[in-house]
């Protein structure tokens, strides 16, 4: 597919899906029992557990598609790429049983052959988890990622910010630990990335509570960026967007696109949800968009000083996504797995993303926090040449001239604003945590930002959308 097809694709959206009619919205007197603002995975999962229990919904989406961080594209015939979140594996029980519900299956993350380390413009080979940095390395970064972990499992998952040392942890940065622990440069900057392809943010800029927390809700520092046994482990066949596609023909009738919040009313007994073209009235309101987006809205009371500083203060992650399409896997001639490390190029990682059964071959690289904003500055052919640079050190001149090259970045998404999740300015954790998913009056929180259990991973989506629907069903 040529790049001007795909971009064609990618505008339209779900082309199937209806553009919004404000029409039946106008001629609503009563109000429905819960209007629900965003349909990513935690919205449409609230949305299908209300309208189980009789509720009467409304979903209001302020994209052209549902899915949120969640977006599949084909490439062709039998092939697509996932723009968004793709991968599912240990703990993600929630998604492996939508998946299963939603009549799709899962194939393993693409691992044979050997692995590759770039560092120092040298290209070093191994295989399996463990680099070839050299053992005083990586027993250096070994002995920090155990302290860490040990300090992140001392942590309760679902109340971090209750921690004896909470406050002084949330005014240190991340970075500043890994200085002081680590004195081994190699190992120093192994760990960092280790961390910023988890967080997305410097780590100078994030706090160690934040980081601890955020570790403690996924298993372990290397758990989210572990293959096999963690949680790369599996992905969609068809596309991760294909469990919201699901999701959303569940409950297609009561699902608005193209309808954005921007004015939250709260009175006695309803609340008044608007934007430039209606009103509609609710009984309750669940925001499960991310508060970059929140920020959009204009809240009649105000909500709280703890809410609005949690809101306010929130900075959500820098990460680009890039897809170069090939003709063939062509790396895979060589004896290499399509995996890369990267310490010292614009490319962090990569990973062989080409679908089982396809003749072409893919590969995905991932850029993270300061790297990505550093792309980001740059025009899409320079992103596109810095990539393809790096791929041709990799992987030879052959990765260099692409069928088809992809880049894309939720920060440039007014409606999400980041990803893969969002953290706070240190200090603000600590004091304030406890009232990140606390409804505020009949305003209930939803979103992976708000869920103490996978935050940043479609589990936690989906278990921020039980958790809420739940919240709602055992209150009046």
């Amino acid at each position: 597919m040529k790049r001007i097809q795909f971009l064609k694709t990618t505008s339209v959206g779900l082309a199937a899906l209806p553009l919004t009619s404000f029409a039946d919205l106008l001629s609503e007197d009563e109000p429905y029992d819960v209007v629900i603002v965003g349909a990513g995975l935690s919205g449409l999962t609230a949305a299908n557990r209300l309208a189980e229990a009789g509720k009467k919904i409304l979903v209001m989406e302020a994209q052209d598609r549902v899915g949120g961080r969640t977006w599949s594209q084909p490439v062709g015939e039998n092939d697509f790429i996932d723009i968004g979140g793709q991968w599912i594996g240990k703990g993600h029980e929630k998604m492996y049983r939508l998946v299963e519900e939603a009549g799709l299956k899962t194939f393993p993350t693409y691992t044979d052959g050997k692995n590759i380390l770039r560092t120092n413009e040298v290209n070093q080979f191994y295989r399996g988890e463990t680099p070839p940095l050299g053992i005083f390395a990586l027993v250096a970064a070994q002995k920090a990622i155990n302290r860490f972990d040990k300090a992140a499992a001392a942590l309760a998952v679902d109340t971090p910010w209750l921690a004896r040392d909470a406050q002084a942890l949330d005014e240190i940065s991340l970075g500043n630990w890994i200085d002081r622990t680590i004195s081994n440069t190699k190992a120093r900057n192994l760990v960092k990335r280790i961390a910023e392809g988890e967080l997305c943010q410097s780590v100078y800029e994030i706090s160690m509570l934040q980081a601890l927390a955020s570790a403690r809700a996924t298993g372990s520092l290397k758990q989210a960026e572990k293959i096999e046994g963690g949680a790369l482990q599996d992905r969609i066949d068809g596309g991760a967007q294909g469990v919201s596609n699901y999701l959303y023909r569940k409950v297609k009738p009561w699902v608005r696109l193209n309808c954005p919040a921007s004015s939250v009313q709260q009175f006695q007994d309803y609340l008044l949800v608007s934007n430039d073209h209606f009103s509609v009235k609710t009984k309750k309101l669940i925001l499960a968009a991310p508060l970059a987006a929140i920020k959009r809205i204009r809240f009649t009371p105000s909500l709280s000083k703890e809410k609005l500083q949690l809101i306010n203060s929130m900075t959500m992650g820098t990460v680009v996504k890039t897809h170069s399409v090939y003709a063939r896997p062509f790396w895979r001639l060589q004896g290499l797995s399509g995996a890369s490390l990267c310490l010292d190029e614009v490319v962090e990682l990569t990973l062989d993303n080409s679908v089982p059964g396809s003749q072409q071959g893919i590969l995905t690289s991932l850029v993270h926090a300061d790297r990505a904003k550093a792309l980001l500055n740059l025009s899409a052919s320079e992103r596109r040449e810095k990539i393809l640079t790096t791929y041709a050190h990799l992987f030879g001149t052959e990765a260099s001239q692409p069928l088809m090259f992809h880049d894309y970045s939720f920060t440039n998404n007014p409606w999400i604003g980041g990803a893969y999740s969002g953290y706070y300015k240190k200090g603000i954790f600590a004091t304030y945590g406890e009232h990140i998913a606390r409804p505020e009056g009949n305003i209930h929180w939803a979103g992976t930002e708000t869920s103490t259990k996978f935050k940043g991973f479609m589990e936690g989506a989906v278990l921020s959308g039980e958790r809420v629907a739940a919240e709602i069903l055992a209150t009046p």
